[in-house]
């Protein structure tokens, strides 16, 4: 019967690699009880049952295998595989070992026990693979990716690439290289090597994913979402695939489209606890961050998404409660912190969000965000000196990464900057670099030499104000060298008030700068009077488009009707971003029209916009650059804040450190408009009244 049962193994295993479990399972099971080849039935029949996820049934039948025979390595080495699916690794250890035992010449036992034990076991079993098998797929790639994990990506690179000199055509040496690639940095290499991938296996999920990333990684959301598609449809088994696309479809703003790739790629891993949690968010439905919870009641996220989901409560009620779980949950996670300190900040509670900002440096000296964050609270605070100091560490956040510039002389830091020539490039906000430039006067009576790279729309403004400064036309900043235009040494905009220890015992005073185009505001003054004879001049805006602020800083037209109808005072916009429906819309609910009809888009033209402010003789709107344009060139301001005004207009002053003419009116309670702007109407109607004041706008 030993060569029957011989035939019967040799058929069943070629219908088994073929596919044909069924057909091969019912030959290994014809083979007699008491046969030479019976322990070798079981076992395959033993791989079957594991190849269907049968794995219990599996265990059962290549552990009456190895009773039959002892002796049988190839049992063995299964049944620790079987064991380690089942997670019960003791068990799988102690039957790769037996089988190494057995069959020292066999490649499968050795591997399968590296893929359990960690650190110089592994490595060691490793290293015996390469000796029974030099050239050997499998080995040289978990020695590849340990390599990988371990930070050594050039090693890893190298491993992959030495496999890939006697086995060029091996998909998975391809795929791993491009990997190697990846992690260099060098996303063209490792686009075409997954191209190479996908000409051995055309429909791979893995690889099309991978391709997806690249794309991602780049910001091309459309492309990355088309990759993670096809990924989905080579391989619907790939459940980081479908989570892929749903955060593709959420750059591509297309919400309500990820949700169900989310949710497929919780059914092929239900332990995502950042698929749980964006679902939770998309859906704003808390019950799926308490699922994530449940998985790990010890992880951030869940806590997270659940202050993030409080945010839409009355009052924010509940965000801060979920944050502190949070950091109770993960103390040595600074976002934890920081996050709590950020919500305080929001909250009107500059005093908290120092401590935790604190915190979370404290965790992680290197969390930029949290450095920022906690200086602007403490300028806020008006604790300038600590202020300035950890303000200098915002740019090493990754988000200053795209503002950046390199030069090769040094950082202006200490030494004495009389008579040196310093060049001041921007990284901030148009605003802040006009604040920032108020304190342009002093060193130029230092006698600095400047060079100011700035955008383009500000530097006409900064080339007239400083005639004896350089002003150069550059693109943006690209992470490489750039031309120090022979300055002898650099320094960014928002570092000025600490190089000069600004109101903290430094001699600088912030000073008006701006030199408008005196013909642009002759001609614009000319035809606002024509139009307005015998009436004082008031500029306004009432809305702001930040995304985040905007909605704080925007007035409603209707509030504005008092001020439109002041005795003595024509309204003139100077809003920006504002058409002909907005313009009409304003009117219809303010009751009264606004003077628009000089031409001027703010937003386009800042030096447009300089002029437009000189030749008014007021300027009222709430916190924007309109603000800083009316400080930097000595025009009286009356500022609107909301209650949490952002750090450089204290807590309760109601004038301003940076701009001597402003005036602030500030709000009593949250978004409540109403009491600022009826006090802000009586002002007016007190200032209309009065004989009108030489102006002071700065000329050449």
């Amino acid at each position: 019967m030993s060569e029957a049962s011989l035939r019967l193994l040799e058929e069943g295993m070629r219908r088994q690699r073929a596919g044909f479990r069924a057909h091969a399972a019912r030959l290994y099971r014809r083979v007699p009880s008491g046969d030479a080849y019976y322990a070798d039935a079981l076992n395959l029949l033993g791989t079957i049952r594991f190849e269907e996820g049968r794995t219990t049934e599996a265990a059962q039948i290549i552990e009456s295998a190895v009773r039959t025979n002892p002796r049988n390595a190839a049992a063995w080495g299964n049944l620790g595989g079987v064991a380690d699916r089942l997670q019960r690794p003791m068990m799988a250890i102690a039957c790769y070992r037996r089988a190494m035992l057995l069959a020292p010449d066999r490649l499968e036992s050795p591997l399968g026990l590296a893929r359990i034990v960690t650190n110089a076991a592994r490595t060691a079993l490793l290293k015996r693979c390469l000796v029974l098998s030099p050239l050997g797929e499998a080995a040289n790639i978990e020695i590849g990716n340990d390599l990988a994990l371990i930070g050594d990506k050039s090693g890893a690179e190298r491993q992959f690439r030495r496999l890939l000199v006697s086995q060029p055509g091996v998909s998975t040496g391809l795929f791993n290289l491009g990997n190697a690639l990846r992690d260099l940095g060098n996303s063209d290499a490792a686009e075409r090597l997954y191209h190479r991938t996908l000409c051995i296996i055309p429909r791979s999920g893995n690889v099309l994913n991978n391709l997806g990333l690249l794309s991602f990684n780049r910001s091309d959301w459309a492309a990355a979402e088309e990759r993670f598609a096809a990924a989905s449809r080579g391989d619907p088994r790939v459940a980081a695939a479908w989570s892929n696309r749903a955060r593709a479809l959420q750059k591509l703003g297309r919400d309500s489209d990820a949700i169900l790739p989310f949710k497929r790629g919780l059914l092929l891993d239900p332990t995502s606890l950042t698929a749980y949690c964006e679902v939770a968010g998309l859906l704003g439905v808390e019950d799926w961050a308490f699922r994530a919870m449940v998985l790990d009641p010890v992880a951030p996220q869940p806590y997270n998404r659940l202050a993030l989901l409080a945010t839409k409560n009355p009052g924010r009620a509940g965000v801060q409660a979920w944050l502190r779980r949070g950091a109770v949950v993960k103390p040595n996670d600074p976002d934890a912190w920081y996050n709590i300190g950020v919500e305080l900040g929001r909250a009107g509670n500059p005093e908290g969000a120092v401590t935790y900002g604190l915190y979370a440096t404290r965790v992680s000296d290197r969390h930029a965000s949290a450095h920022l964050n906690t200086a602007l609270a403490l300028l806020v605070l008006e604790r300038f000196q600590e202020g300035w100091q950890v303000h200098t560490r915002r740019l090493e956040s990754p988000e200053a990464v795209s503002v950046l510039r390199y030069f090769a002389v040094p950082e202006w830091t200490v030494e004495d900057i009389a008579g040196r020539h310093l060049l001041l490039w921007g990284e901030q906000g148009i605003g802040d670099e006009v604040q920032f430039l108020t304190l342009a006067p002093h060193l130029r009576r230092l006698g600095v030499k400047l060079t100011i790279l700035t955008e383009p729309r500000l530097r006409p403004i900064i080339q007239r104000s400083f005639p004896d400064a350089s002003v150069p036309d550059v693109s943006n900043p690209d992470g490489t060298m750039e031309d120090h235009h022979g300055a002898d040494l650099h320094l960014a905009f928002g570092d000025l008030p600490h190089r000069l220890k600004l109101f903290c015992g430094g001699d600088a005073v912030p000073e008006p700068w701006i030199v408008p185009d005196a013909g642009r505001v002759a001609a614009i003054r000319t035809g606002l009077q024509a139009r307005h004879p015998g009436k004082r001049l008031v500029g306004i805006t009432w809305r702001s488009q930040a995304p985040k602020t905007g909605g704080r800083r925007t007035i409603e037209p209707a509030l504005w009707r008092d001020v439109l109808s002041v005795p003595g005072a024509a309204v003139v916009s100077l809003q920006y971003g504002a058409g002909p429906d907005d313009f009409a819309a304003f009117e219809a609910e303010a009751g009264m029209s606004i003077d628009h009809s000089h031409g001027i888009e703010p937003i386009q033209d800042l030096d447009g916009l300089a002029a437009l402010v000189a030749a008014v003789d007021l300027v009222v709107c709430p916190a924007n650059n309109t603000v800083h344009f009316a400080g930097a060139l000595s025009k009286p301001c009356w500022t609107l804040l909301p209650t949490k005004p952002d750090w450089r207009w204290g807590l309760s002053r109601s004038d301003s450190l940076w701009y001597p003419r402003t005036t602030v009116y500030r709000q009593d309670s949250d978004d409540d408009w109403k009491p600022v702007m009826a006090r802000l109407a009586i002002d007016l109607k007190a200032w209309a009244a009065r004989p009108e004041q030489p102006d002071r706008v700065l000329t050449r």
